[in-house]
């Protein structure tokens, strides 16, 4: 791989929220499972062997995740090419933070006029197929229609710069801890 020439990162003042999603709408693998296939949409093998992997965790309670689609680009990749561990690294750096595994499900479903062509993939922790592969999730819709496939999660596996991510925003609250903030919640937080 190319060494990879970069820019300095500014942490934005504020990310833009692209889309905001509610998790724990349904009750574990199975109900995805269910809920994908009667919408049509097709699950890649590695995708749907990961969905009932123990270590895919599902929400217990609704709960919601505000997202941002950033490219590596936009994180200030410069080189054609960036490992997987250099976005997620510079993606921090600018406050953003991995989405839990099952953004990957209820976006799919809930992103529905995902426009020909497009490819985006899920931040988050890998998790290891039965064979041991760490795998990642993307939402694709190549004409074929809507897919949510496995694509390889490895840190060192490497991507164009032009390659677009969804990471979760900070929630309010750890958004506060972190920068310091003694702001009580109100009672509509």
């Amino acid at each position: 791989m190319p060494s990879v020439q970069s820019r300095e990162i500014d942490k934005p003042a504020h990310l833009q929220i692209w889309r905001t999603i509610t998790l724990g709408s349904y009750r574990g693998v199975d109900a995805y499972r269910n809920a994908l296939d009667m919408a049509k949409i097709k699950i890649g093998d590695s995708a749907d062997e990961i969905l009932g992997r123990p270590a895919f965790p599902y929400a217990g309670t609704k709960t919601g995740v505000e997202l941002a689609v950033l490219s590596a680009a936009d994180l200030g990749v410069e080189s054609d090419q960036v490992s997987l561990a250099e976005v997620y690294r510079r993606a921090r750096q600018a406050g953003l933070e991995l989405c839990p595994a099952e953004v990957g499900p209820q976006l799919r479903l809930d992103y529905r006029n995902q426009p020909l062509g497009e490819a985006l993939d899920i931040a988050m922790e890998p998790v290891a197929t039965y064979g041991g592969e760490p795998t990642i999730l993307t939402l694709a819709n190549w004409g074929t229609g809507l897919l949510l496939i496995g694509r390889d999660g490895r840190p060192e596996s490497t991507l164009f710069r032009k390659s677009r991510f969804v990471f979760a925003l900070p929630s309010k609250g750890r958004l506060e801890a972190r920068s310091g903030s003694q702001i009580a919640p109100t009672s509509a937080e």
